[in-house]
Formats: structure tokens, C-alpha cells, sequence
């Protein structure tokens, strides 16, 4: 059952994603009947613009159809609300105090270079 949703699921986002691609495809493949039928300037020879007129017009509704919002306008507010009955655990975490020790470890050679580099200045 799950395998049908994912293929539905895919090829509606495919068809989305594709949807232009699709449109000019099937104008290439259809280019000389929609120029004979659907082209705005069929009757004037000359300036005919071989359908290419009703492929901007269904460019434009794809775009328009993709860009308005599914929510119903502006005036539509779609919330979800998550709520849980069941109450939040919460672990205390107990940290016990435990010393400790650091050592520090200084070459005597290389703290007679620094010192007499970088020392505060004499009065």
C-alpha cells in the first residue's frame, strides 16, 4: 500500500517540478495544429508566430496556477495546534563534585627567553 502512495507521492512532484518542460514538449509535438487552430494570428499569414502565442498563454497559466496559495487568500490563516496529554519527563541529572587537579608544567630554558623578551616596563 505504501509502495502506490510513494509512486502517486513522486509523480505529483515530479508533474510539479516538470510541469513547463511538459508544456513546451507537448507544444514541439503539436506545433503545426496549434498553429493551424489555437494561434491567435492564424489568419494573418505573415505575422503568424507559429503558436508560439498559445505557448506563452499556457506558460503564464502554469506560473499563475503555481503561485497562488492553496490556504484560500489572504484572509485564511491555517494554524496547527500540537497538544500532548501526556506531561514532559524530566531527568535530573546529579553531578557530583569531584576535585580536580591540574598540573602545569613549564620549561625552565624556554621561560628565561620569554621573560627576557616580554617584560613590564622600567621606571
Amino acid at each position: 500500500m505504501y509502495k502506490w502512495w510513494t509512486i502517486l507521492f513522486l509523480i505529483g512532484i515530479l508533474g510539479q517540478t516538470f510541469s513547463k518542460s511538459l508544456i513546451v514538449l507537448n507544444f514541439r509535438m503539436n506545433q503545426k495544429a496549434i498553429a493551424a487552430n489555437l494561434c491567435e494570428n492564424r489568419t494573418k499569414p505573415r505575422s503568424c508566430c507559429q503558436g508560439k502565442c498559445y505557448l506563452g498563454k499556457q506558460l503564464n497559466k502554469d506560473e499563475n496556477s503555481q503561485n497562488t496559495p492553496l490556504n484560500g487568500g489572504p484572509g485564511f490563516k491555517f494554524e496547527v495546534l500540537l497538544y500532548s496529554e501526556k506531561k514532559a519527563r524530566i531527568h535530573h541529572l546529579v553531578y557530583k563534585d569531584k576535585p580536580v587537579h591540574v598540573s602545569r608544567y613549564t620549561d625552565p630554558i624556554s621561560q628565561k627567553v620569554i621573560d627576557a623578551v616580554f617584560h613590564p616596563p622600567q621606571v
